[in-house]
């Protein structure tokens, strides 16, 4: 497949978007296009009202350059986030302000149940107050983005859902649609600890697993959009001759699993009687803080995990050789019980040719909501805002 030629004017529309307030100097300097034509494109961009002046910049030589800013008001989107227990909804300006939030619960839902209470909020937001031009979609599981299908739901079920083509129907505005993972390390590595690194790891570590690899500044999506899926990758042989997926032994759900079966084995645990570790649509938070209070069976789960998750990760270091690996996690303070079991591995199976830099984060809600709004906002440079 022929990668799209992407035009000087999107790529400087979405520097000054990504870096902005910047001078024209420095646009020039890192996108390496010729100053003639930066200061041109510039000037076409402030015409059309997506650029503007923002201040001038002191200079310790020569005259203060003028930096120029991203008009983040010239659209307001709405995001769609499908998380495993509940649909959580985003309306933000492409400059990242967040003017409303709010969730629903999908715990105990079919996938038709799923789909009417989505199609239900986001009509009544669009009945609102808010004049919404595009909407991203994210959800779990491999998507075609190119066509907006989701292939398949490990939550809601589903398989090859044309949800742009529904929701384009719906609501009348263009409509993208991304998988969860990409989202994340889009935001990691324009906002967040994966910045100014072109060779970057996100790993999901949730209920599931996901890999998501920036190469050389660009999304690695693969030949048919389903690159990543590293949980389905066989890890070992359990006794009877079958293969064991690395998400069924390395995954938020493998720790709740493990501390299930220690209680039902009639071991105690602080958290046996905790009902969002017992209840059906389970936490994993509370299992972490037992564990770093010492909670023996806590522990036992996540050093167990910890160990393949360390080899998935060697795996991966070898594999790709990157900048840099960022773990996503919900596990707060638990990292400090992780993090010696991982890198414990990682020092004894990767391969040595510089240490591995691993870095942890805990708000991945949030950069993958900033990564889904860079790509609907790249998108839209692309198909509507340079006409």
């Amino acid at each position: 497949m022929v990668k799209p030629q992407i035009s000087n004017d999107e790529i400087i529309l979405n520097y000054i978007r990504r870096h902005g307030p910047v001078s024209k100097a420095l646009i020039a300097r890192q996108t390496k296009i010729t100053p003639p034509t930066v200061t041109n494109i510039c000037a076409n961009l402030i015409r059309q009202g997506l650029v503007y002046e923002d201040r001038q910049e002191r200079s310790a030589l020569g005259r203060p350059s003028m930096l120029l800013g991203f008009n983040t008001d010239i659209e307001t989107i709405l995001i769609v986030h499908v998380r495993t227990h509940a649909i959580v909804y985003y309306v933000t300006t492409v400059g990242q302000r967040i003017l409303y939030q709010a969730e629903t619960s999908i715990i105990g839902c079919t996938a038709d149940e799923i789909m009417q209470h989505m199609y239900k909020d986001m009509q009544e937001l669009f009945n609102g107050d808010y004049a919404i031009k595009s909407i991203g979609l994210v959800l779990r599981g491999p998507v075609d983005s190119s066509k907006g299908i989701s292939i398949y739901s490990p939550n809601g079920k589903w398989n090859n859902i044309p949800f742009k083509y529904i929701l384009e129907e719906r609501f009348h505005v263009p409509v993208y649609v991304e998988n969860d993972v990409r989202c994340l390390s889009t935001g990691e590595y324009y906002f967040g600890s994966g910045k100014e690194m072109d060779n970057l790891i996100v790993l999901k570590f949730s209920y599931g697993l996901g890999v998501s690899l920036i190469y050389h500044g660009e999304l690695y999506r693969g030949v048919n959009d389903s690159a990543g899926e590293i949980g389905y990758g066989v890890i070992r042989l359990d006794e009877k001759g079958n293969e064991v997926r690395l998400e069924d032994i390395a995954s938020e759900t493998s720790i709740h699993t493990y501390v299930l079966e220690q209680m039902e084995k009639g071991r105690y645990t602080s958290v046996q009687d905790n009902p969002l570790v017992t209840s059906k649509a389970f936490r994993v938070e509370p299992i972490y803080e037992a564990a770093v209070e010492g909670d023996e069976v806590c522990l036992e789960a996540l050093s167990r995990v910890g160990h393949y998750l360390g080899i998935a990760l060697a795996n991966i270091a070898n594999l790709f050789n990157p900048e840099r690996i960022i773990l996503s996690s919900a596990m707060g303070n638990a990292v400090g019980v992780m993090d010696p079991i991982l890198r414990g591995v990682l020092e004894r199976n990767s391969y040595k040719t510089h240490a591995i830099n691993l870095e942890y984060s805990g708000n991945g809600s949030y950069y993958t909501l900033l990564g889904m709004i860079d790509i609907v906002s790249a998108k839209r440079a692309e198909e509507a805002w340079l006409g």
